[in-house]
Parts: structure tokens; C-alpha cells; sequence
């Protein structure tokens, strides 16, 4: 009986107990409270108001994407309209009969009253043409006078043409017709929606929506409080008058909608515009509160009076253990445990001991966070224990040469090896240096030590190069060594100087170590204008030679002169930028070469001289085999034009003549030729004699004035100024030049 009653002791007096039974009372309470009311009332008004107004916004959402498709498709339609391709075609040339057919396919469309459009323009480049339902002026005089619109003056309109936007609504405006100055007559508001063909840069489209007539007919909720924001959030529309309402919040694409104040805001965003619509609400759970009846009021009043007093004896309960615990404490000894007659109070005295020798053991992280947060300048409570004598920083870079998803953990556990390889060499020369990771390829030790024992720490990073070496396959090191400092003021100032000496590693794929006395200069290296115009039109030309030589001589250059990994990276990204860019402006498709950003990653991977040599040379031929590609593409006009510059180069050619050849303006065939190839007639002409005249300069015995002639300049002042626009160098250079190649 008496063991009985001390177990059942034992475990009223059990802390578990007493907690669960004292929770157990306000959870109780608690969930009664919330089942009979907010189940009551809160859920189904609130279920009711977001379903019907969820459905409600998509339903206008639907309608209003569906006008700006419906448009879209309209416009579109309108591109290939035959009075529209001939007013695009005549060019700076203005066909009146036309253009009256056209105005009147405008004014078609506009009357569709399912369409709610205000007004319709073509606008094209050349000659400054605007065409609505109405008229036919000019862009200054239409976007100054008949549709004027302080959003949109003219320069906006002009630069349109610039604009790779295909398809793009606009914020509204209130558009005005000024006939006279200081006399304004509004137009209304509209939605401008812009329309471009890529296969027709030279004009586009806008159509402008009556937005009030649109929200008439697309807003189906009986509560006016209705926005639209495009796609950075920004207002474009509101219809609402409640001034109590401010900008909607902003839009969590993860939820239907948010709660905001007294408000519910709905958000649906269109497919096709992009826009984001708005429906808000006020919360009608909020009045419905005023009407809880009479029974819901007193059960709150029994509740509370209920939860008051287990809280009040809960907390007595609770608070006399934990001042005894605090007192045990105070007083506290590892060999004498503290006894309570809660039985895991109990325990916990047994294991004050083990969480000491714990904390002990953690003290070394908090002090390496201490370190990383005075480097990087993180304001936090830790105390470092920072000793006031001279040190240097060291900072191991990792580079890992295979890099990909699978590789992360290897990188991980390698990283963390040589964390410890580096904690474990330091600390056996320098018992108080600090190492730690910094990031995930970075570590970071502070050696302490005088500037006389300098040698013996570069004989430590020497010793430890071997070590690192043996793993050179996978990854090599960069062991960057500051100055000597004294203060842990200087500890950034330290970090920083090691960084930066960190990015003076030459390019290739050995552990070096850099310090202040032995790091090269930074030596910067661009190609002169006159190299990246030859890269250029060689480029453009599909010239593989001449492309491959100017970037092989400049790399071979930057090697020379021992330049920085870094430097020959940005080298590398420059080439691949203005080569995607020539592919593009050739409308090529090199989507099998892969983005900047891949192709950047490609260059990284590159841990060599050679590597970075061999893979510019390897995507330049692949770039220009689709320029070459794309040239020979069958096109007569400027195959024809291409071919009789081949057989004709030494003539007098103009870009007339050759016109006159092919029945056509020579407006029309240097914008065609422009479009077709990438390069002016002119620098195309150029540039091909300028090659025939290399190829007769490399001749034996051949004169420079003969080749001028042959190449088609009669005059030696323009040969040499277009030899050394297109080469880089003089004939005379260009001769030397190669002779000394060929002697080498």
C-alpha cells in the first residue's frame, strides 16, 4: 500500500503531468469557444464572400484578356491588310488612294462597338506618318495636336520603334485635341495598346480602349472598389470613390487574396497582358459580429471567468518549481545534484554537468562566428576574444573544375577537409590562429605572429601547396596573404586587402600564393577601336581567318603580359557578347550554342590558357558557320548583288549601279542588303577589297600602288585609310607583318 501511494505520488508530481492537465484546461476552453462561434459565423460568411468574389474577378479578368486578345488578333490581322503592306512598301513614297483605303479599313474596325476602341493608328517610320479613322498627318502634328497626351508625347512614340516589345498595354491616359494652343478638348481616357511585327520594323500599331466603357462591361460586381496594376505593381486604373481605401497591398501570387484593415483584396492576373486585377470587399464578418446572440455572450463571459482562474493556478504551479530551479543554480555544484520533488527537475540537475563540458566544446564555433562577423562588418552580441598583436589573414580559394549538381556534396565534404587540414598545420605553428569557412570555397585563417617569422609562414603555405597538389586533378588553391595589422578594428581592411590580392591569380590551373610583395600589377587589356571594328566586319563577313587571328593574336598578347584570369574572363564574355549580338542582328538561330549566362559559365570552367584559347576558337567557328549559313541562304537580290561585286570589285561600283542591275531604288536595296546580311553595301564592298588586297600584297613582287588599283581605289590616300579602318595596319604594315610570320 505504502509503494502504491508513492508511486502515485511520484507521478502527480511529475512536471509532464502538471503542464498537460493545466494546457488541457485552456486548450478545452479554447477550442469550445472557437467551434460555437467563429464556426458559427466567421467561416461561412467568409467562404461565401471569397468564393462568389474569386469566381466574380475571374470572370472579369476572363473578359477583359479576352478584348486584349481579340485586339491583338485584330491588329495583327490588319499587318497583312493589302492596302497596309503597299503604304509600307512605297516607303518615303505617299500613295493618297491607298492611304484613303486604309483610313477606311480603320474606321471598320473602330466602329465595332465590341471592340470599345476610341481610335486606331498606323504609324510609320518613314515618312513620319500617322494614319487613324480620320486623318492622314504627320507623327508631330498628330501626338501634338490631334491625340496629345502628356504620358505620351512624341518622343515616346518614336521610340517605339526601338522597343523589342511585340505586345504591350500601357497605363491610361486622358488623350486631348489641340487645335489651337491653350485649347484643349478632351478625348477620354484610353488604354494604349501597342502591336509590332518583327518582320516589319518600319511601322506598328497602337489601338487606344475606352477604358470606362470597358470597365462598364466587364466589371460584373455590384461594388465599384476595382483596380488594375501592371505587373511591378504600380496603379494603372481604379474605379473606386472610397477614399478610405489607399493603393492595394501588395500581390502575393501564392493566395487568392489578401486581408488588409477592414478589406478583403482579390487579386487575378491576366495571361495575355499581364496585368494584375483587383476586386476589394469589405469584410462583412466584421458587422455580423455586432449580431452574436445572446448565448454566444455568456458563454464568452463563462469562458473567461474559467480560463482566468486555471490560469492563475497554473501559473502558482509552475512559478514555484522554476524559482527553486533558479535558486539550484546559484548554488550550483556538479558532484551534488539538486534535489527536487519534481522528478525531471531531478534529471536536469544530473545533466547541468554535460551541458558545461558542452558549452565548453562550442565556445571555439561562437568565437570563429565572432571572427566572420567583425570581417564582414555584421553587427551581433558575441564577444571576441582577440588577441592584441600582429597577424595576417589568409584566404584559400577553391576552385573545382568539375561543376555540376552532383558534384555538391563531394565539394562539401572536400571543403570541409581542407577547413580542418588548414585549422590542424596552422595551429600546430600557431597555437592562437583562427580558422574558419567563410564561405562555401573560401576559408579564413588569422595567423598571429611577428613580421619576422613572415618566412617561416610562406615555408608553411609551401608545404601545404604539396598537400593541396595531390588533389590538383579536382580542385586547385589560391592562398592570398595580407599585410601584417595589429587591431581588430582592421580586421576588414585585412579581409579586403587578401580578397583583392586573391583576384590577381594568373590563369591557370596550379596552387599559387599571393602576397603583397610578390603579386603582379593588375595590367588592363581592351581591344582598340580599330580591333573591334576588324572583329566586327570580319564577323559579320564570316570571315573565319581573320576573326580567329585577331582573337588568337590578342589572347597571346594578354599571355605575354601575364594578365589576370579575371581579365582574360571579361576578354572571353566581351568576344561572346558582340558575337551574339552580330547573330542576332542577323536573325540567326543559335539557340543550340546556349544563352550569355550558360555560355559565361563555360568560360569559368575554362582553368587554362589553352582551355580558353581552344574554346573561344571552337564557339567563334561554330558562330560563323552560321553566318555563313545564313548568307548562303537563297536570297536573289542580294546573292545577285554579292556575286557581282565578286566579279566586279576593281570597277567603279556604286550602290546605284548595282541598283539600276536589279530593276530596284538603291534605297530600297541598301535597306534590303542591310537587313539581309548585317552590314552596310558600302563597308561590305570595302571589306571585300580590302581582303582581295591582302591576298595580292602577300603576292612576291607585287607593289602596293598596283594592288590599290587592282583592289579598285585609284587614289593611295583612300586604299590606306580603308586598309587600316578594316585591318588595323597600313599595306606597308600589314606586308611586314606578314613576312615576319612567315620568316618565324
Amino acid at each position: 500500500m505504502l509503494l502504491s501511494n508513492l508511486k502515485l505520488r511520484a507521478t502527480a508530481n511529475s512536471l509532464f503531468i502538471r503542464l498537460f492537465a493545466s494546457f488541457l484546461i485552456v486548450v478545452v476552453i479554447l477550442v469550445s469557444f472557437n467551434y460555437f462561434s467563429l464556426t458559427f459565423s466567421k467561416n461561412k460568411v467568409r467562404d461565401e464572400i471569397i468564393n462568389y468574389n474569386t469566381s466574380n474577378l475571374k470572370s472579369t479578368t476572363d473578359n477583359y484578356e479576352k478584348e486584349f486578345e481579340l485586339i491583338k488578333n485584330q491588329l495583327l490581322n490588319l499587318y497583312f491588310n493589302e492596302n497596309v503592306q503597299l503604304m509600307y512598301f512605297n516607303g518615303s513614297t505617299i500613295n493618297y488612294e491607298i492611304a484613303a483605303k486604309t483610313m477606311q479599313d480603320i474606321r471598320q474596325i473602330t466602329m465595332n462597338s465590341l471592340l470599345y476602341l476610341d481610335n486606331l493608328i498606323l504609324y510609320y517610320r518613314k515618312p513620319s506618318l500617322v494614319l487613324d479613322k480620320n486623318s492622314m498627318t504627320s507623327d508631330r502634328t498628330f501626338f501634338n495636336k490631334f491625340y496629345s497626351s502628356k504620358e505620351y508625347p512624341l518622343a515616346f512614340w518614336q521610340a517605339q520603334f526601338q522597343n523589342s516589345t511585340n505586345f504591350r498595354v500601357y497605363a491610361p491616359s486622358n488623350f486631348y485635341d489641340i487645335p489651337f494652343k491653350n485649347d484643349y478638348n478632351s478625348l477620354g481616357q484610353a488604354f494604349p495598346v501597342l502591336v509590332k511585327n518583327n518582320w516589319s520594323q518600319d511601322f506598328y500599331m497602337a489601338a487606344f480602349l475606352d477604358m470606362q466603357k470597358m470597365f462598364r462591361a466587364f466589371h460584373l460586381s455590384i461594388n465599384d472598389n476595382f483596380f488594375i496594376l501592371d505587373a511591378d505593381g504600380k496603379q494603372l486604373f481604379t474605379s473606386s470613390t472610397d477614399e478610405k481605401l489607399g493603393a492595394p497591398p501588395t500581390y502575393d501570387y501564392s493566395k487568392v487574396y489578401t486581408k488588409k484593415d477592414n478589406y478583403y483584396y482579390f487579386y487575378c492576373k491576366g495571361a495575355v497582358s499581364g496585368l494584375i486585377y483587383v476586386n476589394v470587399i469589405p469584410d462583412a464578418f466584421i458587422a455580423s459580429q455586432v449580431k452574436l446572440n445572446v448565448s454566444l455572450i455568456s458563454l464568452l463571459i463563462v469562458t473567461l471567468g474559467i480560463s482566468i482562474m486555471a490560469s492563475l493556478l497554473f501559473s502558482f504551479g509552475f512559478n514555484q518549481p522554476i524559482r527553486r530551479m533558479v535558486a539550484s543554480f546559484k548554488q550550483y555544484n556538479p558532484l551534488i545534484p539538486v534535489q527536487s520533488r519534481i522528478n525531471e527537475f531531478n534529471q536536469l540537475g544530473s545533466q547541468i554537468k554535460l551541458i558545461h563540458e558542452d558549452l565548453s566544446r562550442k565556445n571555439s564555433q561562437l568565437q570563429s562566428f565572432a571572427y566572420m562577423s567583425s570581417v564582414k562588418k555584421i553587427r551581433s552580441n558575441l564577444e571576441m576574444d582577440f588577441i592584441d598583436r600582429p597577424y595576417v589573414i589568409v584566404i584559400f580559394e577553391l576552385t573545382y573544375k568539375k561543376r555540376s549538381q552532383d558534384q555538391t556534396r563531394v565539394e562539401q565534404n572536400w571543403s570541409y577537409n581542407k577547413k580542418e587540414l588548414i585549422d590542424f598545420e596552422f595551429k600546430k605553428q600557431y597555437p592562437e590562429s583562427v580558422t574558419f569557412q567563410i564561405e562555401s570555397t573560401r576559408i579564413l585563417s588569422f595567423a598571429f605572429m611577428e613580421e619576422t617569422d613572415y618566412p617561416a609562414l610562406k615555408d608553411l603555405l609551401f608545404q601545404m601547396k604539396q598537400i593541396f597538389d595531390l588533389n590538383k586533378e579536382e580542385v586547385y588553391v589560391t592562398m592570398a596573404v595580407s599585410s601584417f595589422y595589429s587591431s581588430a578594428a582592421q580586421m576588414t581592411e585585412a579581409y579586403d586587402e587578401a580578397l583583392h590580392l586573391s583576384k590577381r591569380r594568373c590563369l591557370n590551373d596550379e596552387t599559387q600564393i599571393i602576397d603583397c610583395y610578390q603579386a603582379l600589377d593588375l595590367v588592363t587589356m581592351f581591344l582598340t577601336q580599330q580591333q573591334e571594328h576588324e572583329f566586327a566586319i570580319n564577323l559579320q563577313a564570316g570571315n573565319e581567318t581573320e576573326t580567329l587571328q585577331i582573337v588568337n593574336r590578342f589572347l597571346a598578347q594578354m599571355n605575354k603580359r601575364a594578365v589576370t584570369s579575371l581579365q582574360f574572363y571579361h576578354f572571353a564574355d566581351e568576344i561572346i557578347h558582340k558575337t551574339l549580338k552580330t547573330l542576332t542582328a542577323l536573325q540567326a538561330d543559335y539557340t543550340h550554342l546556349g544563352d550569355q549566362a550558360r555560355l559565361r559559365e563555360q568560360i569559368i570552367d575554362c582553368h587554362t590558357y589553352e582551355q580558353l584559347a581552344s574554346y573561344l576558337v571552337e564557339f567563334l567557328t561554330s558562330a560563323l558557320e552560321l553566318v555563313k549559313r545564313k548568307k548562303e541562304e537563297s536570297d536573289p537580290i542580294t546573292a545577285f548583288a554579292m556575286e557581282y561585286l565578286e566579279n566586279n570589285y576593281s570597277g567603279d561600283i556604286t550602290l546605284e549601279l548595282v541598283a539600276d542591275k536589279l530593276n530596284i531604288s538603291s534605297g530600297y536595296l541598301s535597306t534590303y542588303f542591310k537587313d539581309k546580311t548585317g552590314i552596310n553595301f558600302i563597308d561590305y564592298l570595302n571589306n571585300l577589297r580590302i581582303r582581295k588586297a591582302k591576298e595580292m600584297l602577300l603576292q612576291p613582287g607585287s607593289r602596293i600602288q598596283d594592288v590599290a588599283r587592282k583592289a579598285g581605289y585609284q587614289n593611295m590616300n583612300s586604299f590606306n585609310r580603308m586598309f587600316k579602318k578594316f585591318s588595323g595596319v597600313t599595306p606597308s604594315e600589314f606586308r611586314k607583318q606578314a613576312v615576319s610570320f612567315h620568316i618565324s
